[in-house]
């Protein structure tokens, strides 16, 4: 039953990432200078996210409920020491994804406003990817005080430091890195083409920069990185193949590859991604009391019975549904660009 719950909460999570990741990433592309081709990259934007952005958030909060039915004793102990980096969190999801829907639909699109809702996008894409990054980081770094009654101690210190504010630049990083791979695909215009071209190279080159940021950084923690990864070859191999696929995404973007290169570009966040839950599997979070395993602190058995019963049977309906939603929009947006087509060359 434990493995079971592990894997989906595994599985929502490597969703979320590559592809909720994405859509962060595109907000935070909004934020960099476009001049004239601004409104053509926000329609394409647009297009991209419009059938799935509300859909990604459905892989965290399949999380939480996980969490919150499986493993309580964790579940508690993340929302209260972690409270505010989790209402930063919140906070950035909720405007993120109103300003969205108003620059989307709204009725009256005026400059002015359609301005504010870019900005608004933008600003909290990057706000919720880098709060995304700090709260990963301060899973395991045996900083949460179960016992703490300073603010301090119980609700600063456990996410506070060079190493959890390192690793939230990191992931607003790849979301950036993974969005303007994924974008070079969803237009036709050489022009933005080109943008999202070169977005890919420069934050391919800060990920790689900010990974040694981490690395360096996690040297103040009780374990460092470095010793962490030499302790599991396994994990080494992971994230040297990560690396290593630099050379193949590349390849695929000059050869225009669209579907291969973003296979390559998720395949590599996905291992990144491998890589740091094996580090410290099976535990999810470490405290000063020591780790809080899932195999530790799960719920009792009936109770993990008819959650994995509910995980199960709702797959059987979730992931058709999310297969014919992604087909039945990305089919009508290429037929309406088709048909766009066709009617300008006539004109």
């Amino acid at each position: 039953m434990i493995d079971i719950l592990v894997f989906f909460i595994g599985a929502s999570l490597l969703l979320y990432v590559v592809l909720g990741g994405s859509d962060f990433g595109a907000g935070i592309l909004e934020l960099l200078p476009a001049g004239r081709l601004r409104g053509k990259q926000k329609d394409v934007i647009n297009h991209a996210m419009g059938p799935v952005w509300e859909a990604n958030h459905m892989w965290l909060i399949l999380i939480v409920v996980i969490l919150f039915m499986g493993f309580p004793v964790i579940f508690t102990t993340l929302m209260v020491a972690l409270h505010l980096p989790m209402l930063a969190l919140l906070v950035g999801i909720v405007v993120r994804g109103t300003a969205f829907t108003f620059r989307h639909y709204d009725a009256i699109q005026e400059k002015k406003s359609q301005r504010t809702y870019t900005w608004l996008f933008g600003l909290s894409s990057l706000w919720t990817a880098f709060w995304l990054g700090i709260i990963a980081a301060s899973l395991n770094r045996g900083t949460i005080d179960p016992d703490a009654t300073e603010f301090w101690r119980a609700y600063i210190a456990p996410w506070w430091g060079a190493y959890p504010l390192s690793v939230g630049a990191f992931v607003a990083c790849i979301y950036a890195f993974l969005a303007s791979i994924y974008l070079i695909g969803e237009t036709d215009d050489v022009e933005l083409k080109r943008r999202f071209h070169r977005f890919g190279a420069y934050f391919n080159g800060l990920v790689i920069l900010m990974g040694g940021v981490v690395f360096a950084a996690s040297l103040g923690e009780h374990e460092s990185l470095a010793t962490a990864f030499l302790r599991s070859p396994l994990n080494l191999a992971v994230v040297a193949l990560a690396t290593g696929l630099f050379v193949a995404l590349w390849f695929f973007v000059t050869k225009h590859r669209v579907m291969l290169t973003r296979v390559v570009a998720s395949g590599q966040v996905a291992l990144i991604l491998i890589g740091w839950c094996l580090l410290y599997a099976p535990n999810a979070v470490l405290t000063t009391r020591g780790p809080l395993s899932f195999y530790t602190e799960a719920a009792p058995l009936a109770t993990l019975r008819q959650l994995v019963i509910a995980l199960l049977v709702g797959s059987v309906f979730i992931f058709p549904s999310l297969f014919f939603l992604l087909r039945v929009f990305k089919l009508s947006g290429s037929r309406d660009a088709t048909d766009e087509h066709a009617e300008n060359s006539r004109d």
